[in-house]
């Protein structure tokens, strides 16, 4: 385990809200400060897969993951694009983007899930982010439900970045929703896996900074104040410096988890 400062605006200034996940007093990101490394999240994510505690083929994650691919082919097009999908699970969403026209290719680290999506007839590489410095540049780079559980979101949103072909789009979606209506109990929002096998929660603002960070451009969104799915594009901006124009107010963040908890354990 590593401690860590916040990943957005680096402060070490911090309000813990439960074991492990605290909210950072100067921007109000909620993370872990303490985790494990990237690759070993990664591997742990493995073993998640083969205890049957998390299921790609549950009803409610190919919906998301439905959804995802809907909203991207009316909002960006899909036909005759291409797509690197960064932990790309058993390739649900893979499946959608070739049904509609594009496509695409995984990144995953659970070898088993590789070897199931190449059987689909989808390329997909093997490993994490860590594992390949040039896998070529694609019209989009997808995030779906990836950039809260991995170790480090910075790195994973510049490698997206450094693999976006001229005029293409980074699209990050999450579930971890803050600072909006809530959607299930308190306590199964957090869950009972080790806090760094979900490193950071997203709200808007959160998002947004941090393509800043990572030298990207916010552009689109979804509905998402309706919506069980938080959706954001980003393109490539002119550098990649630090940014943070977008930030929460810690103490509305603290609050939003104090009232969910009082009126939804």
């Amino acid at each position: 385990m590593a401690s860590h400062n916040c990943d957005l605006c680096g402060a070490s200034a911090r309000t813990e809200i439960e074991p492990g996940i605290s909210v950072c007093m100067g921007c109000g990101f909620v993370y872990v400060p303490e985790r494990r490394n990237s690759m070993e999240i990664a591997k742990a994510w493995s073993e998640v897969y083969a205890s049957g505690a998390y299921d790609p083929e549950w009803p409610g994650v190919k919906a998301r993951l439905y959804y995802v691919a809907e909203w991207i082919e009316q909002n960006l097009g899909l036909a005759g694009k291409s797509i690197l999908d960064i932990g790309a699970g058993l390739g649900v969403f893979l499946e959608q983007v070739r049904a509609r026209g594009g496509h695409p290719v995984g990144l995953e680290p659970d070898l088993a899930n590789v070897a199931y999506i190449k059987s689909q007839d989808i390329a997909c590489f093997h490993g994490a982010i860590e594992d390949h410095s040039n896998l070529g540049q694609y019209d989009i780079v997808s995030l779906l439900w990836t950039l809260e559980n991995c170790g480090d979101c910075l790195r994973m949103l510049r490698w997206a970045r450094r693999h976006l072909a001229p005029g293409g789009r980074v699209v990050v979606a999450t579930g971890s929703r803050v600072l909006v209506p809530y959607k299930k109990p308190y306590g199964a929002y957090f869950g009972t896996l080790s806090p760094d096998l979900h490193c950071f929660r997203w709200s808007c603002n959160a998002i947004r900074g941090a393509f800043g960070c990572a030298g990207l451009l916010g552009g689109a969104q979804n509905d998402y104040l309706q919506n069980d799915v938080m959706l954001a594009v980003a393109e490539a901006g002119h550098a990649s410096g630090h940014s943070m124009a977008y930030t929460d107010v810690p103490e509305a963040v603290i609050d939003f988890f104090r009232e969910w908890k009082r009126q939804w354990p």
